[in-house]
């Protein structure tokens, strides 16, 4: 993809209750008449449209037919730190940019909440160009590592604190003798 100079940075609101979606933004699209297209993002689809050679197109698509959203460098060449939230399709015309900055600052924060409420993978790329998911997913639900069980305090409840137990054991303090002249310093 060729570095994008002229770029317009992307901030989505996301909706707070359902009756908000779809979120309905403009986005740069180089091959559509006028360079741009229009896009509803709803939660479950997207619907993309735009004119090509005069005539309107409108191109609905599940959200399950992305691969996932990945973080991109707006000018992976220069030396621009611009990185953008990228929507990915495997047709890459079909890619939509959700978020985008001149700084990495909060670019995890919208990855991971996009991720979130679009129930789609947090992307990766490895060196070779290929992708693959930052965590496991099942459906929308991202999967954790399996957490150690919680100690319940009713069956330990007559033993020692757990603090002692970290500790090591005390043992009696060794009281010196004392002696002055051959005789105990307690000594009459």
């Amino acid at each position: 993809m060729p570095p994008m100079t002229d770029y317009r940075f992307v901030t989505l609101d996301m909706p707070a209750d359902p009756e908000s979606w779809p979120v309905v933004f403009s986005s740069i699209d180089p091959s559509a008449d006028g360079g741009t297209r229009r896009v509803e993002l709803h939660r479950d689809h997207l619907v993309l449209r735009r004119r090509m050679a005069g005539i309107p197109m409108k191109v609905r698509l599940d959200l399950a037919a992305y691969e996932g959203l990945a973080v991109a460098l707006l000018d992976p060449e220069g030396d621009g730190e611009g990185v953008a939230v990228v929507l990915l399709h495997a047709d890459p015309s079909l890619s939509v940019t959700l978020y985008s900055a001149p700084h990495a600052n909060d670019v995890v924060a919208e990855w991971r909440r996009w991720s979130a409420e679009l129930g789609r993978p947090m992307l990766v790329s490895e060196a070779d160009g290929s992708r693959s998911p930052a965590y496991p997913m099942i459906g929308r639900l991202t999967v954790a590592g399996v957490l150690a069980r919680r100690r319940r305090r009713g069956a330990l409840k007559d033993r020692r604190p757990s603090v002692f137990r970290r500790r090591a054991a005390g043992r009696p303090l060794a009281v010196p003798a004392l002696s002055v002249g051959g005789k105990g310093a307690l000594a009459d």
